[in-house]
Formats: C-alpha cells, sequence, structure tokens
C-alpha cells in the first residue's frame, strides 16, 4: 500500500497548492490513496474552519479523472478541552470525514511551532511537556481515529538533535499508547517532522506494538504538492521493523486494514 493519510489542500488555512495539484502529484507518484486531513482548529483564538461543501464538491469532481486513485476526505482537529471538543463535534456534523486525526499543537496555550515555547527549556523538558499535553488532553475528543504526529513538538525544535525517543518520556508515551489501545484508536507516523534528517521512531514503535499497538496509518503531513507521498515508504519499514502487522485506512470512520507484510 503506497498512501499518504495526511494531506492538507487550499481547504486548510495553511494550505499551499490546490487540491487539483495535489491529486495529479499522489497520481504521478503512483499512490493509491491521498486522505484530505484539513485543519479543524478550536485551540487558539482564531479558530479555522474549512468549508467542506466547497471540498467535497472538488473531491466529487476529481474521482473521475483519477479513477486509480482513491481521494478520501478527513479531518484534523487540534485538541486541546472539552470546550475545543465541542465546537469540534458541531462542526464535523457537515464534514463527512472519513478519517479523522488527533493532533496537539499548543502546550498551556502557546503553539508549539513558536520560538515561544522552546525559549528556557533543554530538549527533554520541551519534549516532556509536549507529551504530557497529549497524554492528558486525548480523552477529551473521543471521537478521533487515529493521533498524529506524537512527533510535532520535534519539528520546529532548535536543537542539534532533534530526534524523539522513547525515554523523551517513557511514562507519557506509556499514557498515550494504553489510551489509544483501550479505546480502539491508532498511532501515526508522520514523516513531517523528519525534515531531512534520518527517520527516528524505532523504539517508540516496539514499545507501541508491545502494549498491543496492531496498526498504525502513515502520512506526509504535506502543505503543498512537492512532498506528497514524502518518505512514505521510509515510514512503513520502520512498522515493518516494529513487528507491527497492518496499516489502515478509513471508509466513513471505520477501518480496513491491510497486512504490512515484511
Amino acid at each position: 500500500m503506497n498512501l499518504d493519510l495526511h494531506a492538507h489542500s487550499q481547504f486548510s488555512f495553511d494550505g499551499e497548492r490546490p487540491m487539483e495539484e495535489m491529486v495529479a502529484a499522489a497520481a504521478a507518484r503512483g499512490l493509491s490513496e491521498l486522505c484530505f486531513t484539513d485543519h479543524l482548529d478550536f485551540d487558539s483564538p482564531v479558530h479555522h474552519i474549512p468549508d467542506y461543501t466547497a471540498r467535497r464538491a472538488e473531491a466529487e469532481r476529481l474521482r473521475p479523472l483519477y479513477p486509480g486513485l482513491t481521494i478520501s476526505l478527513g479531518a484534523e482537529v487540534s485538541l486541546r478541552d472539552e470546550t475545543c471538543a465541542a465546537r469540534a463535534r458541531e462542526t464535523l456534523r457537515v464534514a463527512e470525514a472519513d478519517f479523522i486525526l488527533g493532533s496537539v499543537h499548543t502546550v498551556d496555550g502557546v503553539d508549539v511551532w513558536s520560538d515561544r515555547y522552546y525559549n528556557g527549556l533543554d530538549k527533554k523538558t520541551a519534549y516532556r511537556r509536549y507529551l504530557e499535553a497529549v497524554a492528558q488532553e486525548l480523552p477529551t475528543f473521543p471521537e478521533f481515529h487515529v493521533l498524529a504526529h506524537y512527533d510535532f513538538v520535534a519539528k520546529y525544535a532548535p536543537y542539534p538533535d532533534r530526534s524523539v525517543t522513547l525515554d523523551s518520556a517513557p511514562d507519557a508515551f506509556d499514557l498515550i499508547f494504553r489510551y489509544l489501545l483501550d479505546s480502539g484508536k491508532g498511532l501515526e507516523i508522520n514523516t513531517a517532522s523528519w525534515q531531512q534528517d534520518r527517520p527516528w521512531g524505532l523504539d517508540i514503535l516496539r514499545r507501541y506494538r508491545e502494549l498491543g499497538g496492531e496498526f498504525v496509518t502513515v502520512g506526509s503531513d504535506t502543505h503543498g504538492s512537492e512532498r506528497v507521498g514524502a518518505r512514505i515508504g521510509e515510514a512503513l519499514n520502520l512498522a515493518r521493523a516494529a513487528g507491527i502487522p497492518y496499516i489502515a485506512a478509513f471508509r466513513k470512520g471505520k477501518p480496513h486494514f491491510y497486512a504490512l507484510g515484511k
């Protein structure tokens, strides 16, 4: 399976390229599926809400033009508290989303992509605070299917070695994984945080598997056409090396499992 289940089109506030261009790139690169998980954010004073009606119409227009590519529609919901969750829940009633990612982008009201978050913090402290926030906020929105980019804190980190390892916060990782597994949810391997570095996360995925994790999803988190499908093969190899048996894709909220093999 060569699929990318985390992409942002022009219907995301930070989308850079039209859906049509991204679909064309996915088809040219031999992807079997591309899922548009445009941002739905209520975790900061500025809210981001896609035009779901226009997005659905555009996807329906493109599907007949690319019969070899599944174009699915999803949402990336920023988690924070019950108020954010209630607003997201109400908005998603009209989204007809196949797939919902749950994401944490802020800690104590501070954007994790901003320099302000890291000021005065060493790597271990910055990463631990983020992972503890993820563990705390996951239960606020049980409608999500998969936790996105557990390592988002590394994406904009200023440290020479940005890699996230299990020992960054092993207790927080266990809380995260136990919640996901107890509620039938999965974990995403997101290739964006690596940037140009070597992939990391094998120790984390092995712990996820040790606790009972059976599936992951993979996504490039691209906001333009140039990174559609980027490094998905490396993500799948990590999952295989960790012994995870399945990759999943979602249809109308239901997982479809595909064996990873050797």
